[in-house]
């Protein structure tokens, strides 16, 4: 069994779309049993829930749903709006579920591949010094230029600063070090250089800086606002995990490279929500 995990605060009933079209990509393309964890807060209507549910039912995968606590106000208030409070909800996910590994996805991500690569992957993997990773994970593709002088400012390394768009959580090695990953993290945030700007991820690379990581190959967080990805068609996308940073794919204009992506939500709305 392949488990995947999406997190999100939905206070307007789109996110629940989102990350259904997310499953329906992944669905689409893998043949081994999935069970999708949901974590999400009070904001995710009975609505949103029957949906995600109906695109299980319908690809005959497992869906779990996991209510996860609100931040704290003076926490919340602090994140960059294009963020929110959703953001942090991935860092429940060690202590939620006891699994040996979970591949989390952001709800801005498209699978063109199939999900089982990358668990192979995951579980095959090792850190650099041979020793057992608490994450895997793909660097972050703009860390170069102004964008390395940034992660430099908030004293990290830019060749070892990850995206935390994808990741493979090892829950059993991780709850062993950090028994609460939330807690630990928002005892960070405060020391973190203010404007925040991405605080889930610089505080994670921050927490992570010195643990043992496995460093996946780009293509399993292809970060489509590099180098005019976004300019891509979907048949130059293939074998992919595709993550729209920056610019999503339900934005308008849209760009040559959501095509593919926007099929998953039309499929939503002709085979699972027709009804």
């Amino acid at each position: 069994m392949i488990h995947v995990a999406l997190a999100f605060h939905d206070h307007d009933g789109n996110y629940a779309l989102h990350a259904a079209a997310v499953l329906v990509s992944l669905f689409r393309r893998t043949a081994s049993p999935v069970t999708a964890h949901i974590l999400h807060d009070a904001g995710l209507t009975p609505v949103g829930k029957a949906r995600l549910a109906t695109v299980a039912e319908y690809f005959g995968q497992s869906l779990r749903l996991h209510a996860v606590p609100e931040l704290p106000p003076e926490i919340a208030a602090g994140l960059p709006p294009q963020f929110g409070p959703g953001s942090l909800y991935r860092l429940h996910l060690p202590r939620l579920l006891g699994e040996e590994q979970v591949i989390y996805l952001d709800c801005d991500v498209c699978c063109t591949l199939d999900i089982r690569e990358l668990w192979e992957e995951a579980a095959q993997g090792r850190a650099a010094s041979g020793a057992e990773p608490l994450l895997s994970c793909v660097r972050n593709q703009t860390a170069e230029g102004a964008g390395g002088r940034a992660i430099v400012k908030k004293g990290l390394d830019p060749a070892h600063y990850f995206n935390s768009g994808v990741l493979v959580f090892h829950p059993r090695r991780l709850r062993a070090l950090f028994p609460d990953l939330m807690a630990a993290v928002l005892r960070l945030l405060p020391e973190l250089p203010r404007p925040l700007l991405y605080p889930d991820q610089d505080a994670l690379n921050l927490l992570f800086r010195r643990l043992p990581l496995h460093w996946l190959g780009e293509r399993f967080n292809y970060q489509l606002h590099v180098a005019g990805r976004w300019l891509l068609p979907p048949d130059q996308l293939e074998g992919r995990l595709l993550h729209f940073c920056g610019r999503k794919p339900w934005c308008e204009p849209l760009c040559p490279s959501a095509l593919g992506h926007l099929e998953n939500y039309r499929f939503l709305e002709q085979c699972c929500f027709e009804k």
